[in-house]
């Protein structure tokens, strides 16, 4: 050989050096789509360049002769390697049959074992010494040569147009790879041409093996930094460009393959400086949601700040993205901004934190915050809102001491809930308290309060719903006495008659039914007298006692006397707690009709604890 080869040998070892490296880098991302396939082309083109190198050195007709035969071990192997790549790369096979593998290998086996047999080996090619120029080695091309060179160029053409038109199929901003493409692929076969049909000039060196180093090169280039192809027929039908949400399409290693406008007008960033960067460069905060992603579809929510400095709250998924062998191949990403509805939940939660503590402060005025002591009286109360913590109810009680060794106690229901029965509640407690101190009578300050009641204008103009409430009223005066007793005088405003436990356990309803305050002029309300003897015991309550309802049946009269007679010489808190627990039982304590409120004065036997 000339000396002036040399250089090329030295250059090609080199190359064939380098396809093995770039070989073993592909093989380390082996699950990406198509890799295994371009390390089957990689690999081969190396032995091909190896061989040649090695053909291009070689001193003897025999070497030349041993290593141009042994090239072909990657000649042959390139066509169907290439084939092989378009074809999982663009989804057409995401992986190979044994059927397909085994069609793929029959030209190379062919054309391998006719260079192995002697007889037929010069059908491929043969090498013989020139008789015009002593030493001068001739490499002659034999007809299977010709048939395996067209074989070869289709089927390279057809993947060249397999990958183009996948390509082009991604989107717009590609045909510039695509068309480099093109150059990249043909190039290798265009040289070959050239040597092969000995155009002057072309027909010294074959230049084959560099050209193909380029192609390879810009196939992983292709693969594993903007891994054009990999995903297409995975990611490309999950993405919608005119979808709201943003979506980008990862690869195998983290790249991002595609990004729809949304995403582009998301990351405030132009399409070339999006495609190929790993996402995690792109968006920090989603590196552990990217991590956990790996064992399967993950959800979560984190701020992005964009070059602007404006921070965006994302809600984020990412789904794996299985082959149908469900292999992974990548992933698809999607961003919602959730800026707004963040702004809006976020002003909910501070519009419900104030209505709660509106509601829990107008609440704290519908039940006394302490029960007074009371001289030789134990008393209790117990109020449980059917809407504690969402609306205002419209039960109240009240006990106040409102004179000397005088005490007023207050059970009332006012019409509806919220604000309405806020105000209407203040109205009535307010007034009632008021007269009550200057020493009237129940009756006569239920009748004030009724017309109180009337004369108030609804906090609502032209409002249609009615405004009136129920109001059981009593003056409790501890005799003197110790265990003597308590006098009691009781006017009722359209409430439900107060039951009286006597010490024997017998039950009777005390109190004169009187008219609804605030919807006559001129209500009818009596004042009764009653004697508390030790041991006895006086229960107020709300219609919301005997109104509980479980289904079509109803707590009723009956059920409530009958308990109340099962609760003799049991404590004040006792009772209330016992009746309250009773009627969110039967009604259900998860969806409690009506308000519910229980009052109980005990007058305690000789001996017996008392308030004070």
């Amino acid at each position: 050989m000339d000396d002036g080869i040399v250089p090329l040998g030295v250059a090609l070892l080199a190359g064939a050096a380098a396809y093995v490296a770039v070989a073993a880098y592909v093989w380390t991302n082996r699950h990406a789509a198509a890799a295994r396939a371009l390390t089957v082309l990689t690999l081969a083109a190396g032995v091909w360049t190896l061989c040649y190198a090695l053909e291009v050195s070689a001193q003897s007709r025999q070497q030349v002769e041993l290593w141009g035969d042994l090239k072909y071990l990657g000649i042959v192997l390139v066509p169907p390697a290439m084939w092989a790549f378009a074809l999982q790369y663009t989804g057409r096979r995401r992986r190979l049959r044994h059927r397909d593998v085994a069609l793929l290998l029959v030209e190379p086996v062919v054309v391998l074992a006719a260079l192995a047999v002697p007889a037929t080996h010069d059908l491929v090619r043969s090498v013989s010494v020139s008789p015009d120029d002593v030493g001068q080695l001739v490499i002659s091309s034999g007809p299977l040569f010709w048939a395996h060179l067209v074989y070869s160029y289709s089927l390279m053409l057809a993947a060249t147009f397999v990958l183009v038109q996948g390509l082009l199929k991604v989107t717009d901003r590609h045909r510039w790879v695509a068309w480099s493409l093109i150059a990249v692929v043909l190039a290798p076969m265009v040289l070959n041409a050239l040597y092969n049909l000995q155009v002057p000039g072309m027909d010294l060196v074959d230049l084959t093996p560099i050209a193909f180093s380029v192609t390879g090169l810009v196939l992983v280039w292709g693969l594993f930094r903007f891994r054009l192809l990999d995903l297409i027929p995975v990611g490309r039908k999950k993405i919608v460009d005119r979808i709201p949400d943003a979506v980008l399409v990862l690869d195998a290693v983290g790249r991002v393959v595609d990004v729809n406008p949304a995403g582009l007008a998301l990351l405030r960033l132009p399409a070339r400086r999006v495609t190929g960067r790993p996402a995690v460069d792109l968006l920090p905060a989603l590196a552990g949601l990217l991590s956990a992603a790996a064992h399967g579809p993950v959800s979560g929510s984190c701020s992005l700040t964009s070059p602007d400095r404006s921070t965006v709250d994302v809600a984020v998924t990412v789904s794996p993205l299985p082959d149908e062998h469900h292999d992974p191949t990548g992933h698809l990403l999607v961003l919602r901004d959730v800026t707004v509805q963040r702004d809006v939940e976020r002003r909910l939660r501070e519009l419900v934190a104030e209505r709660t503590e509106t509601i829990a402060v107008l609440q704290r005025g519908l039940y006394p915050q302490r029960v007074p002591e009371v001289p030789g009286i134990d008393i209790a109360a117990q109020l449980s809102p059917a809407e504690a913590e969402t609306n205002v109810g419209g039960d109240f009680v009240d006990i106040r001491a409102t004179g000397p060794r005088r005490w007023t106690v207050i059970v009332g229901d006012v019409v509806g809930k919220g604000a309405g029965a806020a105000t209407l509640t203040s109205l009535a407690r307010h007034t009632t308290l008021a007269l009550m101190s200057v020493g009237w009578s129940p009756s006569k300050v239920l009748a004030q309060v009724s017309q109180a009641i009337a004369a108030d204008e609804p906090a609502t103009p032209g409002a249609a719903d009615p405004r009136f409430c129920t109001m059981a009223l009593a003056t409790l005066e501890p005799a003197a006495a110790p265990a003597a007793g308590a006098d009691v005088v009781l006017a009722l405003g359209g409430h439900p008659r107060p039951l009286l436990l006597r010490a024997d356990g017998g039950v009777t309803e005390v109190g004169v039914p009187g008219t609804l305050l605030g919807i006559v002029d001129d209500p009818e309300l009596h004042d009764v007298r009653l004697h508390l003897r030790p041991r006895e015991a006086l229960v107020l309550f709300t219609d919301g006692v005997t109104e509980a309802r479980r289904g079509h049946e109803v707590f009723g009269e009956e059920r409530l006397a009958a308990l109340v007679g099962q609760l003799r010489g049991a404590s004040a808190s006792e009772i209330v707690a016992r009746l309250v627990g009773a009627v969110r039982s039967f009604g259900g304590q998860d969806d409690p009709r009506d308000d519910v409120a229980v009052v109980a004065v005990v007058v305690p036997g000789a001996g017996e604890p008392a308030s004070d």
